[in-house]
């Protein structure tokens, strides 16, 4: 039984830099060859995501509310902008509020939050968050459990990396594996609209493939991400048979200048300094170049993959990037010009890539958060200009949250612990004993489930036929776990045992020797904003229980369009009973 989990979630510490760790397309540049074979590459990277979770507690929505909420708008808008900011906790949003003047200030002032919103599932990593926003569902109907899982029958099991798909391949690139939706088992916000009228226009563009395919849902869309190999913006033959003019002329002229700059310096002023811990310290980055400015240069030190792709998507030029793609496409592709609305969906990555590199109480991270401040700034007043205020409507949340370096959480007295594989030898421990006197995989899977939480650092153990038969959770945990399980695709650290472990609160796996991560139930990883702005949306908050499962709804009502009936979310009011 040994090695039913180990070598295999778990890469050797530094093989991958934690800069880049949740990032497919620059794990594929240091494997070139897994890439070219079509095979998923990112075995290692499902990283303990079965973590005990915050109370689910979510409220339905009261008869009164939800007449009021299939009221017709007053105002259609023409575009719906869905725009996800990658691993952005509500904490660190109101911990740098006085940070932001632009962007994120009119989102926050001008706009309509839920306050406490949150992801209500086990597994919160980038895939499962963007499906569930785009779908108003939970993992267990969408079908995205983590960012990758296994999946057939005894020892055939195979590695899904969620969105790769190897029967087909990026445009202009025959050798590179390319990305679709067949993985989802539910249509979203963009079919719904285009089911309603076949020339609605979907675009969806984010830093990551899974980011951009998932808020596309299963629509007819123009879906682009960024790829560190080729240094561009892909899409694949699932979408296009080849890419239009502007997206060649953005790759071609405007990129070369995002990256001409090779040093990341530190521009949010000093008087804002104080909203981050010290720039120098020891667990961030690679535990040497830790301080600004970082640069390309540095960068060849202590990663194999030292390709200036790789590095320059881990800075904050890749948001930039993405936002001026999006509004290319507004201009190219007549987004909102006529009666029938159409869809942009815009997944920043950056808050993700410095987030696990440096943490979200960073001087890294601030600068990146301010830099966005500013890109949405202007993002947001392309959008007056083009379409007018009462033109649009924006719909932003976050697909996580995040964990602070559990060295940070332990000085403040706080639970936080970082795993080293040490550590981790004690749940192989108890692997090995059971494997040496029980005979039987369920009996083993029962068996692993009683005996993993002897380990400090797990909270409790599922058997996986237990949550498959459970009529009704025993607890909100349970809720959360059942939220997130998906019969046939198994995610969890022993899901190929039988079993879903959930981790004590503030651990962090071995697999980050430095910097941070995601991937629990705790709410510092499901607590995540919830803004509608726009086209006759009040200014106002509401501090109603609510899910990201609610944005899809929400913003369907305001379109006045139907949506399925079995969904997790619903539609919510905004404001005086408004969708």
């Amino acid at each position: 039984m040994r090695g039913i989990w180990w070598g295999t979630y778990f890469p050797k510490t530094g093989e991958t830099s934690s800069l880049v760790q949740d990032s497919y397309s620059t794990l594929l540049a240091m494997m070139p060859s897994i890439r070219r074979t079509g095979l998923a590459a990112t075995a290692g990277l499902v990283l303990l995501g079965s973590a005990l979770g915050w109370s689910y507690d979510r409220a339905p929505v009261d008869s009164d509310r939800a007449a009021e909420s299939r009221a017709r708008p007053q105002v259609s808008p023409r575009l719906v902008v869905l725009l996800v900011v990658d691993q952005l906790p509500v904490y660190l949003l109101r911990r740098l509020d006085s940070a932001f003047s632009q962007g994120l200030r009119r989102l926050i002032d001008e706009g309509f939050s839920y306050t406490n919103a949150t992801h209500d599932h086990a597994i919160t990593e980038t895939a499962p968050g963007h499906a569930s926003i785009s779908t108003g569902t939970h993992p267990a109907k969408h079908g995205i459990p983590a960012n990758d899982w296994y999946e057939g029958d005894g020892g055939r099991l195979r590695l899904v990396y969620n969105i790769v798909d190897p029967e087909t391949r990026l445009v202009d690139d025959r050798g590179l594996v390319g990305a679709s939706p067949r993985v989802l088992r539910r249509e979203g916000l963009a079919d719904w609209m285009q089911e309603v009228d076949a020339d609605s226009r979907v675009v969806s563009i984010s830093g990551k493939d899974r980011g951009a395919v998932l808020l596309a849902a299963k629509s007819d869309a123009h879906a682009y991400w960024f790829d560190a190999t080729l240094g561009r913006f892909v899409t694949s033959r699932h979408y296009r048979r080849r890419y239009p003019g502007w997206v060649n002329d953005f790759n071609d002229d405007v990129l070369p200048d995002l990256a001409a700059k090779r040093v990341w310096e530190l521009e949010v002023p000093d008087s804002l300094h104080s909203l981050a811990r010290g720039d120098a310290y020891a667990w961030e980055g690679d535990a040497v170049h830790t301080t600004f400015p970082h640069a390309l240069a540095d960068r060849r030190s202590f990663s194999r993959d030292a390709g200036l792709w790789s590095w320059w998507s881990a800075t904050p030029a890749l948001d930039r990037a993405a936002l001026q793609l999006a509004m290319r496409a507004v201009d190219e592709e007549e987004l909102g010009l006529d009666d029938v609305p159409d869809l942009l969906a815009v997944s920043l990555s950056g808050a993700d890539r410095v987030g696990h590199g440096y943490g979200p109480g960073s001087l890294e991270q601030l600068d990146n958060l301010w830099r966005l401040d500013r890109e949405l700034g202007g993002f947001l007043e392309f959008l007056d200009d083009r379409l007018g205020e009462d033109g649009y409507v924006l719909a932003l949340s976050s697909d996580h949250g995040v964990l602070e370096l559990p060295e940070i959480r332990a000085d403040s007295g706080r639970a936080g612990v970082r795993l080293t594989s040490d550590s981790a030898n004690a749940l192989q421990r108890v692997i090995d004993q059971e494997s040496g006197r029980t005979e039987g995989p369920q009996a083993l899977a029962r068996a692993l489930a009683a005996r993993a939480p002897e380990v400090s650092w797990v909270a409790r153990a599922w058997h996986r036929r237990d949550l498959e038969n459970m009529q009704e959770p025993t607890d909100s945990f349970t809720q959360l776990q059942l939220n997130a399980h998906v019969p046939g695709r198994r995610a969890g650290l022993l899901s190929r045992a039988g079993v879903e472990i959930q981790l004590a609160e503030g651990v962090l796996t071995w697999s980050y020797p430095t910097g941070t991560g995601h991937g629990s139930p705790y709410h510092y990883d499901r607590h995540v904003p919830m803004i509608f702005f726009g086209a006759g949306i009040p200014t106002g908050a509401s501090d109603e229980r609510a899910s990201v499962t609610d944005i899809a709804p929400t913003l369907a009502r305001l379109l006045d369009i139907p949506f399925p009936d079995d969904l997790d979310g619903v539609a919510r009011p905004l404001g005086g009973g408004r969708p």
